[in-house]
């Protein structure tokens, strides 16, 4: 592949891009990504925009699902206040990791992907669920990809103003 980026994920806007499963081998987990920006200004994009790449390779070694947190319904009461229905499931560890990797090998959707405090990082997103959010851990992040495919869907925008 033409660009390699490691541990460097703060160059990367997720939100909107698509991951698959591509395979698990020995704590190595490899997802496929589409609609992933690379922010402007880093190493590994000249572009004078956050640029979407084309088709990106990801993979991240020392992988370990730490949570995964299905969404739930929400109601709003007589005073306009909304409220989660039935109770808050957490599952953890393998059980964690088999609900998540359904999800990949579904297909997920990003909206949020934030590194914590603790070290480990999440995703809030939709897939087989509606919505979910799972954490987990790795070593290492490589991201690779061959080409740039435009400017990110929010730089396209602010050029038609």
């Amino acid at each position: 592949m033409t660009y390699c980026s490691s541990n460097f994920l703060a160059d990367f806007e997720f939100h909107d891009a698509y991951l698959k499963f591509e395979k698990l081998e020995q704590n190595e987990l490899t997802v496929s990504a589409k609609h992933l920006n690379v922010r402007k200004n880093t190493d590994q994009n000249d572009h004078p925009t956050d640029m979407e790449i084309d088709a990106a390779t990801i993979v991240f070694r020392g992988f370990s699902t730490v949570s995964f947190e299905p969404g739930r319904a929400w109601f709003q009461d007589e005073n306009g206040k909304s409220h989660p229905e039935g109770s808050q499931i957490v599952f953890e560890g393998r059980d964690a990791e088999e609900k998540f990797l359904d999800e990949l090998r579904r297909g997920v959707t990003v909206y949020h992907f934030v590194k914590l405090e603790n070290g480990n990082f999440c995703i809030d997103g939709c897939g087989k669920e509606p919505y979910f959010t799972v954490c987990f851990s790795f070593d290492l992040a490589q991201i690779r990809w061959d080409k740039f495919r435009k400017p990110a869907w929010y730089e396209e925008k602010s050029f038609k103003k």
